[in-house]
């Protein structure tokens, strides 16, 4: 078959679909009943509108909605634009369910859920393309919507649904309006708090151990898009049902975690438990320079009286590069010794001690002792575990001995120089 028959069949092919509903007009009536869905219509175009809630005054950080504005705290864990803080009814949510995850111009995406907050509520409308040839129709509604609010939440969505969206707009010559949104990425705030512990970072997991949430009777992702095309085909609403559940589902348990991220952002040690977590948070604070906000939790960790050693061995050594950061270097050097006092010779440590006793003390002495040891273990280790990691090291080691080693030599001879002149310089009286 060459090229011009592949595209004419596919061109009758869609032609079949659209006429498919004008056809068969008695499953619209069918799926308004049994989807609890209203038709929305324009000319011959036509979508299927589905509005549902869900109440929050039993959620336990419902009390953060009450208070109104997302706080710049939450943004230090959720957003990259850090400062910005913005209302919660001002923040719509998003889901789409697909044809694939392939991305690019062949995949649709069918169904477009969007929640947002009113009152004690979440509102929960979702747009259900019945047919390719009506796609237009829904994204004008579905930016209608969105044009509401300031603010985006998803999962995952600046990897896929964002851009998937996006590229929808413009094959139906609309205007891209996600692209300038303020967005926050969900998954992206779980990974900084919960990666370490949790086996997956999916929204199913976090709703499992963090929402305490589970799904009974769920469908399975990867069957959603085979169920559209099944539906699109025989036309029996139904089909949808546990799709339209799955997608609600979605966008509620999205609320739910930003209002639970929002929680940990402003009472960090009352929200986490585990020493995995309170280290995940820290770490991601000293990566974005908010040194202050990572001190606690990692001195929460540090005093727990039961704690996993190479948790405990790391909270040290951040605690150490934080205080060298916030020129606090009696600190910093403190907790670099606990590490070596503790038998933990990693060549980090060793470099990261050395250098305060080079540069702000000029003590060479001491920095060389401490070059030693850690050389010393290094010459250990080879012998035991030729393939370590971090023997990478070894040559930098080598190399900061050498240097140091010239320095205290050089200020030794000028040490001696000085005091010679200064005998000389003595005039014995007659």
């Amino acid at each position: 078959m060459d090229i011009k028959e592949k595209l004419a069949r596919l061109d009758s092919s869609s032609r079949n679909q659209s006429e498919t509903p004008k056809q068969n007009d008695g499953w619209i009536a069918s799926a308004e009943s049994e989807l609890d869905v209203k038709v929305i219509r324009d000319g011959s175009s036509f979508f299927l509108l589905k509005e549902n809630y869900y109440p929050l005054f039993e959620s336990e950080n419902s009390r953060l909605i009450a208070e109104g504005t997302v706080s710049r705290k939450f943004n230090l864990i959720a957003a990259e634009q850090a400062d910005k803080s913005f209302h919660w009814r001002k923040l719509i949510f998003i889901d789409l369910e697909t044809t694939g995850l392939a991305g690019g111009t062949g995949t649709y995406a069918f169904l477009i859920g969007l929640g947002h907050i009113e009152l004690d509520h979440i509102v929960v409308r979702q747009y259900l393309l019945p047919d390719f040839s009506h796609e237009w129709l829904m994204l004008k509604f579905v930016e209608q919507a969105i044009q509401s609010f300031e603010h985006l939440a998803s999962f995952n969505g600046k990897s896929f649904d964002i851009p998937l969206i996006n590229s929808r707009f413009i094959l139906n010559r609309m205007i891209p309006i996600l692209e300038d949104m303020h967005h926050v990425d969900l998954l992206h705030a779980s990974r900084r708090i919960w990666k370490r512990r949790l086996p997956a970072c999916d929204l199913q997991t976090l709703e499992s151990h963090i929402l305490d949430y589970q799904r009974v009777g769920d469908i399975p992702g990867e069957l959603i898009p085979q169920l559209y095309f099944e539906f699109i085909r025989k036309r029996e609403a139904f089909m949808m049902a546990d799709v339209l559940e799955h997608n609600f589902h979605d966008i509620v348990n999205l609320v739910l975690l930003s209002l639970k991220i929002s929680a940990i952002a402003e009472s960090p040690l009352e929200q986490l438990h585990f020493a995995q977590d309170q280290y995940s948070l820290a770490h991601h604070y000293f990566q974005n320079n908010h040194f202050e906000e990572a001190i606690p939790l990692l001195e929460s960790i540090l005093n727990r009286t039961e704690s996993d050693r190479e948790l405990t061995l790391s909270a040290f050594f951040l605690s150490a590069l934080i205080f060298k950061k916030l020129k606090k270097s009696d600190a910093s050097k403190k907790h670099l010794w606990e590490l070596l006092n503790r038998q933990y010779h990693h060549p980090k440590v060793i470099e990261e001690l050395a250098k305060f006793y080079e540069h702000e003390d000029k003590d060479y002495a001491t920095a060389i002792q401490i070059v030693e040891k850690g050389l010393k273990y290094l010459e250990t280790l080879q012998q035991l575990e030729s393939n370590s990691d971090g023997l990478k090291y070894m040559p930098l080691l080598r190399h900061r001995l050498n240097r140091l080693r010239r320095k205290s030599v050089r200020n030794s001879l000028i040490a001696g120089k000085k005091e010679a002149e200064g005998q000389n310089s003595t005039v014995t009286p007659i």
